[in-house]
């Protein structure tokens, strides 16, 4: 069932994972190491989230013009060069390390994005919709791989080499990738004709105002590429937008639970005296469970319903941060990394897959970037309002707002789930 995105999608990814799973765990000890405070590296990842949110539609209209294999070349190399920055961040030793740092991240962001939105627009293009969820949840999955042996890479070289040796790691995993979409079995047969055979079709039962152009043989952006301006042109996204934002806002309680928790797991792991080599190693095992329950996450998507899983995902995940709360201590921490496992594997995808749920069959890429605000609204919202909540109450408070954030969340989708409509038990809506 997944071997049509294997090579193109699920490798290269799984490799681009692995190298973001190792410095995730490190952003906010690296900022610290270089003299920063705890404010203001729970703010860093705070404001990767502020330049994602504002790169996002840019970024699905980036993808929708070069093309979904060509928007995560372009990607990957530009992940290479911000992680060279990063590096030299460290290297340079100088009070303006922590800015170059932070700047760093700052494009690290959208660059990530990128790729999140061009994959996941391929997996919905390519595979058929019975198959859709747990196509969705093995893309899920692979980030769950990086999460787990990314951070056991990282710990591993912080044991021998400094901090900065994680993102050397980390770019290598990015050339690796980007070699791997190189090779013709990263290619997707008829793949191009597919998609200029859909946008053709939509084009024929509307008002035709599509000008004829120049067309590549090999870019899906190309088979797009018109002679003349446009965007302006294209024909309007046939979605139901209430739909998109009543479940949009469970969806911002999820992400910034998720962009949240390793903050928090670094900040209260420095705070109750573990070694950065215990705190990768406790978002690892998160990680390895993740990888277990996400299987569990896959059938109850499409046997118990998409809103099902995601009141389930959140109740579970927003425990783990009560729990770490409650038991100040490494085996709290090992207890609420368990139960934060269990909630967020279970919802391994949900978001793609709700995304391919609502999306329409033209203009995918453009609304994938309009659905990817509120994720990354999240992203921005839970990190900052930590940062914010550290500098004004305690750090204990901080860790058990995002928790509490998740729960809201989950009693929000319950409330509206008959007027969102999503598939319910097996099948799409």
């Amino acid at each position: 069932m997944l071997r049509p995105i294997l090579w193109p999608v699920l490798v290269p990814f799984l490799l681009f994972a692995v190298g973001l799973g190792a410095i995730m765990p490190i952003l906010v000890l690296g900022a610290l190491s270089l003299g920063s405070t705890q404010a203001f590296a729970a703010a860093i990842v705070g404001i990767m989230g502020a330049v994602s949110l504002m790169a996002t539609v840019p970024a699905g209209i980036l993808i929708d013009r070069l093309g979904d294999f060509r928007a995560m070349a372009v990607a990957t190399l530009a992940a290479i060069i911000v992680l060279g920055a990063i590096v030299a961040a460290f290297l340079w030793d100088s009070p303006h390390s922590l800015l170059v740092y932070t700047i760093a991240l700052m494009l690290f962001g959208p660059v990530s994005d990128v790729w999140s939105l061009a994959r996941q627009a391929v997996v919905a293009e390519v595979m058929p919709a019975a198959d859709l969820a747990k196509a969705m949840t093995a893309l899920g999955g692979t980030q769950r791989v990086g999460n787990l042996l990314g951070p056991m890479v990282g710990a591993g070289l912080m044991a021998f080499f400094l901090i900065w040796s994680v993102f050397v790691f980390s770019g290598a995993t990015a050339i690796a990738a980007i070699t791997i979409m190189a090779l013709p079995i990263a290619k997707i047969p008829g793949f191009e004709e597919h998609r200029h055979r859909t946008e053709a079709d939509t084009s024929s039962s509307s008002v035709d105002t599509t000008p004829s152009g120049r067309r590549s043989p090999t870019a899906a952006a190309s088979d797009r590429e018109p002679t003349g301006p446009r965007k302006d042109r294209r024909p309007p996204l046939d979605v139901r937008w209430k739909s998109v934002v009543l479940v949009g806002i469970t969806i911002i309680a999820l992400a910034a639970a998720r962009a949240a928790q390793p903050v928090v797991i670094q900040l209260w792991g420095v705070e109750i005296g573990l070694h950065k080599s215990s705190i990768s190693l406790i978002i690892a095992l998160g990680a390895g469970l993740e990888l277990i329950i996400m299987f569990v996450g896959a059938y109850i998507k499409d046997h118990l319903g998409r809103v099902a899983t995601l009141a389930a995902c959140l109740t579970i995940f927003g425990a783990g941060f009560v729990i770490m709360v409650a038991l100040p201590d490494l085996r709290g921490m090992v207890i609420a990394a368990v139960v934060m496992a269990c909630g967020n594997g279970l919802g391994a995808g949900v978001n793609m897959t709700i995304g391919a749920d609502l999306s329409p069959a033209v203009g995918r890429p453009r609304f994938l970037g309009i659905w990817a605000i509120f994720n990354n609204g999240g992203k921005l919202g839970g990190p900052t309002l930590l940062s914010l909540i550290i500098t004004l109450s305690t750090l204990r408070f901080g860790v058990l707002f995002p928790g509490l954030f998740a729960i809201a969340g989950a009693a929000w989708v319950l409330v509206w789930a008959r007027r969102i409509g999503l598939p319910g038990r097996r099948g799409r809506a």
